[in-house]
């Protein structure tokens, strides 16, 4: 894979007060089927670290785990996204 050309469209870093910050390029991706491609891949790739890191038993139960919880977090949020397109 030829990465000369690769642009970040995604950053989420860790705050010394421990949020999160995430920074999007909305105009990097095409549109929301896109966004979704984008977060199955991730969750994937993490499940995969977690379990090579031996924070989780398997990729598989990894992965269910965070299936569980981000339902859970989009049914019941624990904070409300803030901010707005910086132009």
């Amino acid at each position: 894979m030829d990465n000369a050309d690769a642009q970040p469209f995604l950053v989420a870093l860790k705050t010394a007060d421990d949020d999160v910050m995430v920074q999007i390029d909305p105009e990097a991706l095409p549109g929301p089927e896109h966004a979704g491609i984008l977060l199955a891949d991730f969750a994937r790739h993490m499940a995969m670290a977690l379990a090579q890191t031996g924070k989780a038993e398997s990729p598989d139960a990894a992965l269910d785990t965070m299936l569980d919880l981000f339902e859970a977090e989009l049914n019941n949020p624990t904070d409300t996204p803030t901010g707005g397109i910086a132009n």
